[in-house]
């Protein structure tokens, strides 16, 4: 399988989360919607244009460990925002888990970096993650009560599932201090955890509506 420069694959995470969005405003057939999709759709074009193609680069532990706080920061932001809005009670109880979790996580591998005297490294895929945040946060803000709790776990279902993967096949391989690629080990495996039990809240959602 073809190695994508790192970037990429995290442009492709953003973008997956915008497909997200976008089909979940199709599917509600609201007309409000139309120019948001258009807006979104724009927004992943550009995201996907990072070409997968160019040069293998360097990847800095710093650079690594600021892509993983800015997706600390988006879990945090879309959680407070599930905490209030959410109506299932396992749904409201994930979302003060996520908040939990990602601000302990978040605090421990600031503590680490500080230890190892490693700079975190702003780049241009942490500043895509950090603007990504905002586009997430607005439109489910802007979800009907109906079909907050749905939409927020499907969110969460792709976030994880492609947070897995990107720690697997990207971050961690490129990790070069040991302790540091421990400390993300833990987190892939955090985040592995919570996809397990963000596709069972969907599953049981979904089985909630059938009825």
């Amino acid at each position: 399988m073809m190695r994508h420069h790192f970037k990429h694959h995290v442009a492709v995470i953003a973008a997956l989360a915008a497909s997200v969005i976008g089909s979940s405003a199709h599917a509600a057939g609201r007309g409000g919607h139309v120019h948001q999709d258009a807006q979104i759709s724009q927004l992943q074009q550009r995201l996907e244009e990072v070409s997968p193609r160019s040069e293998e680069t360097q990847i800095s532990d710093g650079a690594l460990a600021k892509v993983i706080s800015a997706a600390n920061d988006v879990e945090i932001s879309l959680a407070m925002i599930a905490r209030k809005q959410a109506r299932s009670r396992e749904v409201k109880d994930f979302a003060r888990e996520m908040i939990e979790a990602h601000t302990q996580g978040d605090s421990r591998l600031s503590a680490l970096l500080r230890r190892l005297r490693i700079k975190a490294e702003p780049t241009r895929a942490s500043a895509m993650i950090a603007g990504h945040s905002s586009i997430l946060a607005a439109y489910l803000q802007k979800q009907p009560a109906e079909k907050f709790d749905q939409t927020y776990m499907a969110i969460q279902v792709r976030m994880h599932a492609h947070a897995v993967r990107m720690l697997d096949e990207q971050a961690i391989p490129r990790v070069k201090n040991r302790e540091l690629k421990q400390e993300i080990q833990r987190i892939r495996d955090d985040a592995a955890s919570h996809l397990k039990r963000a596709q069972a809240i969907q599953a049981t959602l979904a089985k909630g509506r059938e009825r």
